[in-house]
């Protein structure tokens, strides 16, 4: 019987001796997994991490709208392509200084006349005659200088517009394109599509007396 209680006695601290290790070695992997993870985040924050820039974030951001929009951008680059083209100086011409204290232009594209006449500094009045709206245009030159007279069925004050003091080169010059270019738009002469020193050289022919 000494024996046996001698067992019992004993058993219990050996018992808990036992559950205290196993705390003892819980804790101490616990502190190993937190102490290995703090040092894996110390590597990472030292080390430089690439962030993308603001026009990458934006073309990332702006994708999706823009493949939407691909086809409308399409028709939008068309159009500018063709006021570019249609805005296609083929002549400017201004009157000779200083018989003109302030110099008035005529300005020719691919579809209209512009008409510049200025009275003073920073001072002008602009207008626009489209090719389909002028009948007829005209010129009186001498040995130096001639004027342009464009006659328009545009309704205005007046149904004719006369500018003086040109070059007399230039004064024939833009009596022919604008002379050719009328008569091509009334003879259905498709001339819209020729690049511009071939336009210049075409309608220069067509106007010509």
């Amino acid at each position: 019987m000494k024996d046996e209680e001698l067992a019992e006695a004993i058993s219990p601290p050996a018992a808990k001796a036992t559950t205290y290790e196993l705390l003892v070695r819980q804790s101490r992997k616990l502190g190993g997994v937190a102490t290995s993870a703090f040092h894996e985040l110390k590597h990472v924050l030292n080390h430089e991490i690439n962030m993308p820039s603001r026009d990458q974030l934006l073309s990332g951001l702006s994708l999706v709208p823009r493949l939407k929009n691909s086809k409308h951008s399409d028709e939008i680059i068309k159009i500018k392509k063709l006021v570019r083209h249609s805005h296609e100086v083929l002549a400017h011409v201004h009157t000779v200084f200083p018989m003109t204290l302030f110099p008035d232009s005529i300005v020719v594209d691919r579809t209209k006349v512009t008409i510049v006449k200025r009275s003073f500094f920073w001072s002008s009045s602009v207008m626009s005659l489209r090719i389909e709206d002028i009948l007829n245009v005209s010129s009186d030159v001498g040995p130096l200088f001639g004027s342009l007279t464009i006659a328009s069925r545009v309704m205005s004050s007046v149904d004719h517009f006369q500018i003086h003091y040109f070059w007399r080169a230039d004064a024939i010059f833009l009596k022919h394109i604008i002379q050719g270019y009328v008569f091509a738009r009334q003879n259905n002469v498709n001339v819209g599509k020729l690049p511009r020193a071939q336009l210049i050289e075409t309608l220069a022919e067509l106007g010509h007396d």
